[in-house]
């Protein structure tokens, strides 16, 4: 199954970017408001025309919106879990890694 939760959240991420807001993407792809919000919280499934013009508009490739999409993929949330760090403070990834630590333990992996 296709997540488009994550990928609207990587279009999401991608605008604000560019930084644009919703009411200049719409303009530039040419879809409406309510739409493009609907995409961004994973409640509509735009397909590969549309992402590729979104991805177009704000400026970054088409395969950086599709990789590891797939749930169950070995490297699913990897990426995601990069991004989260990369926008954390130091405080907050030490505590990120420790609560990881924990849920590592407590599952009996470590």
């Amino acid at each position: 199954m296709i997540d488009y939760g994550l990928i609207g959240k990587r279009i999401q991420r991608a605008r604000a970017a560019a930084g644009l807001t919703q009411e200049a993407l719409v303009e530039r792809v040419q879809i409406s408001t309510n739409y493009l919000s609907k995409v961004e919280n994973g409640r509509e499934k735009p397909n590969l025309e549309m992402l590729a013009r979104i991805s177009s508009a704000v400026g970054i490739p088409l395969t950086s919106l599709l990789a590891d999409v797939v749930e169950g993929a070995d490297s699913y949330l990897q990426g995601e879990m990069a991004a989260l760090l990369k926008s954390c403070s130091a405080e907050q990834a030490k505590l990120i890694y420790e609560i990881a630590q924990c849920i590592v333990k407590t599952n009996g992996r470590a």
